[in-house]
C-alpha cells in the first residue's frame, strides 16, 4: 500500500499550451493513477487541474522562458539553482528536466527523439533544449518511459542502455473520441483521402500533396482532404496546396468533425518523414480506414504487415500507393482492415495503464528505499 507520504509528483507543464496526442495520453494515464500521485505541477504551480487559458499562456511563456535560459547558458545553474523535489517526479516529457534537479528515482516519459535525430523539422532553439535535457537525463539515469520500441531504440542508440527500466508503453486510442458527436464539414465531395496531423515539413504534406496531383486521382472525382495545425514548414504546404487542383487544407478541426473525416474518406494517408508514435495511424484503422505509410519507423510497428507502406522520400511511390487504396477491391480491404484492427488492438488502454502504474509503483518503491 503507498502512503500519502510516499506518492511522487508529477511534472506537467505540457499540458499549458500542448493538446496534441501528448497531452491526451498523458491526461489519461495521470487520472488513471491519481492515487499514486501527490501534487501535478504546471511550470512552478501545484493545482488539481490546468490552469484557466489565459493564465496557462502566461504560465506557459514563463516556462519556455526559464527553459529557454538553462539551455541557453549553463552557467545559470550555478547562480540560480534548478528546483529541488524531495519526492520522486515523473515528467511528462523530457524537456522539464532542464528544470529540475533530475534524481534516479525519477521517471521520464519520451514521445520521440526526434529533435536530436531530425533536429531541422523543429523550431530554432528546440534541438538545444532536448539535447540539455537528455544530458541531465543521462548523468541521473532515471527510470525511462517510450511510446514505441523506435523511439526507445533512437534513445538506446544515443545514450546506451544503462538505466534502471527502459519501458515502451503504447499509446491507446483516445478515450472518447468515438463518442463524440459527429459534426458533418462542408463542401467536401463525396470521394476523398485523408491525412490528420500538424501541417508542416515532418509530416510529409508536400510530397503527399504532389503524389496526389501525379496520381491523376483528381480528375476522377477525388479530393485529397488534410487538417492539422501548423508547425515548422508550414508556409511550403500551404503554398503548394493553393496550386493543387482537388487539395482541401482546413486547418485544426474538433473532435466531431475528426470523427465525420474518419467515417467519410475512402483512405488514410499518412507518408511521414518522423513520427514517435503515429497515433492518427491507429485512429484511423478503428474507424475502419486503410492507412497509406511511411515504411519503417513507428507508423510500420503500429500498422503491421496489413497497411499499404511507401518511399516518403519518393512522390512517383506515394501516388502510387493512393492509386492502388482507390483502386483496392472490397475483399482485399476487408481482408486487411481485418489484419490491421488485430494489430492495432495490441494498444489498448487497459494495458498502457497496467504498464504505466507499474512503472510509477517502481519509483515509488525506489524512492522508499533510497529514503528520498
Amino acid at each position: 500500500m503507498v502512503t500519502s507520504g510516499e506518492k511522487l509528483d508529477c511534472e506537467f507543464t505540457l499540458a499549458l499550451n500542448n493538446f496534441t496526442g501528448k497531452y491526451f495520453f498523458c491526461k489519461d494515464m495521470i487520472d488513471a493513477s491519481i492515487d499514486l500521485i501527490n501534487s501535478v505541477y504546471y511550470w512552478r504551480l501545484p493545482a488539481n487541474a490546468p490552469p484557466q487559458r489565459m493564465i496557462s499562456r502566461i504560465l506557459g511563456r514563463l516556462a519556455l522562458m526559464e527553459v529557454s535560459t538553462r539551455a541557453r547558458w549553463p552557467s545559470s545553474y550555478r547562480v540560480w539553482r534548478p528546483i529541488l523535489h524531495p519526492r520522486a517526479m515523473l515528467f511528462t516529457d523530457p524537456r522539464e528536466c532542464v528544470l529540475y534537479n533530475v534524481k534516479g528515482c525519477d521517471i521520464v516519459l519520451c514521445h520521440d527523439m526526434g529533435p536530436l535525430t531530425h533536429p531541422e523539422f523543429y523550431s530554432e532553439g528546440v534541438e538545444q533544449v532536448y539535447r540539455r535535457a537528455f544530458d541531465r537525463i543521462a548523468a541521473a539515469k532515471p527510470l525511462m518511459l517510450f511510446v514505441s520500441e523506435a523511439s526507445r531504440r533512437d534513445f538506446v542508440r544515443l545514450y546506451g542502455s544503462d538505466f534502471p527500466l527502459l519501458e515502451v508503453i503504447h499509446i491507446p486510442l483516445r478515450q472518447g473520441l468515438h463518442t463524440s458527436e459527429e459534426q458533418a464539414v462542408d463542401n467536401l465531395p463525396g470521394k476523398f483521402l485523408l491525412t490528420v496531423g500538424s501541417l508542416g515539413a515532418r509530416k510529409n504534406q508536400a510530397r503527399s500533396i504532389a503524389a496526389f496531383h501525379a496520381s491523376g486521382l483528381a480528375s476522377e472525382g477525388y479530393r485529397y482532404v488534410v487538417c492539422g495545425g501548423p508547425e515548422p514548414g508550414v508556409e511550403e504546404v500551404i503554398s503548394l496546396a493553393k496550386k493543387t487542383a482537388g487539395v482541401i487544407l482546413l486547418g485544426y478541426v474538433n473532435d466531431g468533425q475528426l470523427s465525420w473525416l474518419y467515417n467519410n474518406a475512402q483512405g488514410f494517408v499518412l507518408a511521414s518523414l518522423l513520427e514517435g508514435f503515429g497515433l492518427p495511424a491507429a485512429e484511423a484503422v478503428s474507424y475502419g480506414q486503410l492507412p497509406l505509410l511511411s515504411a519503417g519507423g513507428a507508423l510500420e510497428e503500429v500498422a503491421g504487415d496489413a497497411a499499404l507502406y511507401v518511399n516518403p522520400l519518393d512522390i512517383s511511390d506515394i501516388a502510387a500507393g493512393m492509386r492502388r487504396m482507390a483502386s483496392m477491391t472490397a475483399g482485399e480491404r476487408a481482408d486487411r482492415l481485418a489484419r490491421l484492427n488485430r494489430s492495432v488492438g495490441r494498444f489498448s488502454f487497459d494495458a498502457a495503464v497496467s504498464a504505466w502504474r507499474s512503472a510509477l509503483a517502481l519509483a515509488i518503491q525506489c524512492a522508499r528505499s533510497s529514503g528520498s
